[in-house]
This record gives structure tokens, sequence and C-alpha cells, in this order.
């Protein structure tokens, strides 16, 4: 546990996003484009456990988030995610049809889990208001929006709403591998050329 978190490039192949490895396995950082770092601590003696869990930190120009990870045979999992994330966070997901945002969230997040067969979700999300542009720069304002995360049965759910209470979207990641979202004709009149005249669904298995 005390070799090179560099060694990790040896083993498995990093997504373009890392560009730097510092530190041990136990104790180590990555260094993340546009300034972000993700650093991580976890103890070697919690294998004895059947798991690994270790306490991260994200931090950037304009974030600060810690939590903790955890992972068995059966499940994958966080906890107790806290911070702020800045829309410069964006920039590791390339593919975006966003190019640039101004809002912030604040995140309170208790649990997400993901197993074989169950998912689960607690806690909230909540986002300021404010403006962003897409690829052709066109600007598109987006109000102060909460998403709520929760659990029913085998399945995490999160409603997305603005600060007037109405409701945007809807997304259930189920315990039968199903993939829903509905965004609701409020939630589509933010995104340009979006159908807002009636609800629109998308199921997809995974």
């Amino acid at each position: 546990m005390t070799m090179p978190a560099s060694v990790v490039r040896t083993l498995v192949v990093l997504p373009p996003q890392v560009e730097t490895l510092s530190g041990s396995l136990s104790r180590g950082r990555a260094g993340l484009l546009g300034g972000y770092t993700l650093d991580w601590t976890w103890s070697p003696g919690d294998l004895l456990t059947g798991r690994i869990a270790a306490g991260v930190e994200l931090q950037g120009p304009d974030t600060r988030l810690e939590g903790r990870i955890e992972a068995t045979p059966f499940a994958v999992s966080a906890h107790d995610l806290r911070g702020r994330a800045g829309a410069g966070l964006l920039a590791l997901f390339p593919r975006l049809a966003v190019e640039s945002c101004s809002p912030r969230a604040v995140v309170a997040i208790d649990s997400l889990s993901a197993g074989r067969r169950a998912f689960a979700a607690q806690g909230a999300i909540e986002t300021s208001q404010g403006v962003c542009l897409d690829r052709n720069g066109t600007e598109i304002p987006v109000p102060a929006m909460v998403m709520g995360l929760s659990t029913q049965g085998a399945d995490a759910n999160a409603v997305l709403s603005d600060d007037t209470g109405t409701t945007l979207a809807r997304l259930a990641v189920t315990g039968e591998r199903m993939l829903r979202v509905t965004v609701e004709p409020q939630g589509a009149a933010l995104v340009p050329g979006m159908p807002s005249s009636a609800p629109t669904s998308l199921a997809m298995p995974f």
C-alpha cells in the first residue's frame, strides 16, 4: 500500500481527465484537468472486513467536496458527500452540449449506492440561478433549482424542481437495471429546441 500511486497507470487505462498521480496507493492525489485535484485516504485493514473504504476530497478553483466511498463484492456506495461544486467541473465532461455555466451547487448527499439489483439515494443538491452557454454561444437562463434524492424499494429516484416548487424532471434508476427519465414541459422549456407541449419520457436498460 506504500507503492507509488503512479503504478496505477501500469494496471489500468486512466481517463484523459487524469493528468498526474502522486502519493501512494493508500494516501494519494490525482491531478485533473482544469486545476482540480482528487485526494484519497484508505486503510488496508478494511480489506479484512471484505470492503474498501476511502475518504475522498475533490478541490478546485470553485469546488470543495468531501465524503466517503465504500466498495464490497456486492455494491459500491458513497456517504456524507458535502460541500460546494462550481460549474468549472463541466470541463471534465467534454461531450456535453453546454460550453460553460455560472450557477454553483451546494451538495448535501447522505448516501448513494449501486448494487447488482438495488439502488438507493438520499439527500439533495441545490443550484443557484445563472446562465449557461451552449456550444453555439447561445445564452440559456437557468433558474435556481433543487434536486431531491430518495429511495423507494430497490429504486433510486431524483426529482428536479425550480425555486417555486414546480417539477422540471424526474429520474429513476431501478432495481430492474433501467434508467427512466421524464422531462416535464416546464423543464423542456429551458432546453432550446426541445418539445415542451407534453412530458417527454425515456427508458434505457443498462
